[in-house]
């Protein structure tokens, strides 16, 4: 009896929610009515914020989606989103958000008059990717990319898991970011984002150039034909199109790059690290996989890949009036290759790095650390989290040296290379 009775309420349960899905959206948005924000880049003038808005507008037929950005000024950021439903009539859900660029501006003043809003929203990830630029964010969303219709997204791409296990970039999320602007020591760093030609300029593309300035190339022949005088009209009325086409920006394809860090201080900027320095800071921060890491010795190039690194910090109060943090990387590289032809030995042994560039590696990266550990103490920004390590591992001490600690504290860097046999 009991079983033929739970078969009832089962059935019973099946049917109220067959009901529900049929007849109720849950309260769904409708999609015809909502613009998906894929980016957002803030930028400020004077006391206004200038927020663009990267979306992507979902089309009812086969068009797909028509992509587009969308630009207010407000005194708040909140009231600039706002501005894009009373323009548009579009409503922008920032659920699908990826990504955050902070101009150059709005990175002069304390970046979280920018940022509350986003910390405030409940529908934007935390996990969302920040950065800041060169130039204006504004122009940076603009840019057209080789790879991708919506540069956003190819921003994204560079800031991904992968990038920061290579060591080229040092991504942060808005989480991180604010995780360390409210510790105690108020630092942090962003990844600079800066637009790139595509193609390199090299010596045999500018000698290209200067031989077809005023030439016409034959494709069938495949020389160089010389320009007559019939043809200075139609020449001349090309160069028109042609200047007028290289004066829109906008129509050039750029690629990105964020090799350089932004460093930050109370929220405002206050240095920036080099690309070099970058990949330093990355063998202490990141879990590198198949990096690259340059390496000069007795005037040969060689380039080493690096499988795996092993960081360790540890700071000694043994010395109170002198703290010391140490810094110990072990990582594990081969050989990748080098600018000169290898011997058959070489090629033997290979991917196994020799004891002298090891030495000469470990050297380098020692030398690249403690310069950086120096920098950073010139700024006051505290990448290096000393004064977190002293809350956590020494609290006695805490409250009397927070204070100080970055200005008295030294470096001990060790550095150990393996190689992969």
């Amino acid at each position: 009896m009991r079983a033929k009775n739970s078969i009832r309420y089962y059935l019973l349960i099946l049917l109220v929610l067959a009901f529900s899905f049929f007849t109720n959206d849950f309260g769904l948005i409708d999609i015809q009515k909502t613009a998906l924000v894929i980016a957002v880049g803030i930028d400020r003038e004077n006391d206004e914020f200038i927020v663009t808005s990267q979306i992507a507008l979902p089309k009812p037929d086969a068009q797909g989606e028509q992509n587009t950005e969308i630009v207010s000024k407000s005194k708040t950021v909140a009231n600039a989103f706002e501005k894009i439903n009373a323009k548009t009539g579009w409503y922008p859900k920032l659920v699908f958000c990826q990504l955050i660029i902070l101009g150059e501006n709005a990175v002069q003043s304390n970046v979280f008059e920018s940022l509350g809003f986003f910390l405030r929203n409940e529908y934007i990830s935390d996990s969302c990717l920040l950065a800041t630029c060169q130039g204006s964010a504004q122009e940076l969303l603009n840019a057209k990319n080789p790879v991708e219709n919506l540069s956003g997204l190819a921003i994204v791409k560079m800031l991904s898991s992968h990038a920061k296990e290579v060591g080229t970039v040092l991504p942060t999320t808005l989480r991180e970011f604010s995780q360390r602007y409210y510790s105690e020591h108020k630092s942090g760093y962003l990844p600079v984002i800066k637009t790139e030609k595509p193609q390199e300029d090299t010596k045999q593309s500018k000698q290209k150039k200067g031989k077809t300035n005023g030439q016409v190339r034959d494709e069938r022949k495949f020389f160089i034909v010389p320009t007559t005088s019939q043809d200075n009209s139609s020449n001349s009325s090309q160069e028109k199109n042609g200047s007028q086409s290289g004066k829109s920006g906008a129509d050039e394809e750029k690629v990105f790059s964020a090799s350089e860090t932004a460093l930050f201080k109370n929220g405002s900027l206050v240095g920036k690290l080099t690309k070099e320095e970058t990949l330093a800071l990355a063998f202490v921060k990141s879990k590198l996989r198949l990096a690259v890491y340059l390496i000069g010795n007795e005037g040969e190039e060689h380039t080493l890949s690096v499988r795996q690194n092993s960081p360790k910090t540890k700071l000694s109060l043994a010395d109170k009036n002198q703290p010391r943090f140490e810094i110990k990387v072990t990582a594990t590289v081969a050989a990748l290759d080098k600018n000169r032809a290898n011997t058959m030995e070489e090629l033997e042994k290979s991917p196994e790095v020799p004891k002298n560039i090891l030495q000469s590696a470990e050297e380098k990266l020692e030398k690249e650390l403690f310069q950086l550990f120096k920098k950073t103490k010139a700024l006051d920004c505290d990448v290096f989290d000393c004064v977190e390590t002293l809350k956590r591992k020494e609290y006695d001490e805490y409250s009397k040296q927070k204070d100080t600690l970055l200005e008295r504290i030294t470096p001990d860097v060790e550095v150990s290379f393996r190689t992969v046999r």
